[in-house]
């Protein structure tokens, strides 16, 4: 289904300035402001639409990870953003669930010494985002972080953190990731942060 709750000017740029405040200061939970969507199918958080009209034109190309609803979002996506779909290892832009390892993740884009830009940035549905030192926390350090920066990241695959961070090795090449849960709270990880769980 077509939606059409979603204002490119206004929607957009409440969307963006979100995404920007999460990726400079890694660490920062953010809210997608919450939209009508009526078509939305189960398995990803809706707010995951939103985050990706904002990013995507046809310039660009998505994905959605392995997920027993991958058809269905993969159908849904390509009806609304207006970009194409592609493999996983090729695509600028990846949904996948958090909870589980896709063994996809290994293969994304990392872009190259001469061209880092040209890497994936990868959506991570996961149960619940909180601010602060908790229980399934995660800690995390770089730029834009004083000290050391806390979130609640209960249900996040540890095999992303090893993942992610064998990807982002040989910086200025890596992999940026936004972090979603189903109440539309984002935080994100720009390739320079480092994470740590427990």
């Amino acid at each position: 289904m077509r939606e059409s709750a979603f204002d490119e000017i206004f929607d957009g740029q409440a969307v963006f300035r979100v995404l920007l405040d999460c990726l400079s200061r890694p660490g920062t939970v953010g809210q997608i402001p919450s939209l009508s969507w009526s078509g939305t199918p189960a398995g990803f958080p809706s707010s995951a639409l939103a985050v990706l009209k904002t990013l995507c034109d046809h310039r660009v190309s998505f994905a959605v990870g392995s997920h027993e609803n991958r058809d269905a979002w993969s159908a849904y996506l390509a009806l609304n953003l207006g970009c194409p779909s592609r493999p996983v290892e090729a695509a600028d832009y990846v949904l996948m669930d958090g909870v589980s390892f896709d063994p996809g993740f290994v293969s994304l884009r990392r872009g190259t010494p001469e061209v880092p830009e040209d890497s994936a940035t990868v959506l991570l549905a996961v149960p619940r985002i909180s601010a602060g030192p908790s229980a399934g926390g995660a800690r995390i350090r770089g730029p834009g972080v004083k000290d050391v920066a806390h979130l609640g990241l209960p249900g996040l695959d540890p095999g992303y953190v090893t993942a992610r961070e064998s990807a982002n090795a040989f910086y200025p090449q890596g992999i940026d990731v936004i972090l979603l849960d189903a109440d539309g709270r984002v935080a994100a990880l720009p390739r320079t942060s480092r994470l740590e769980l427990g």
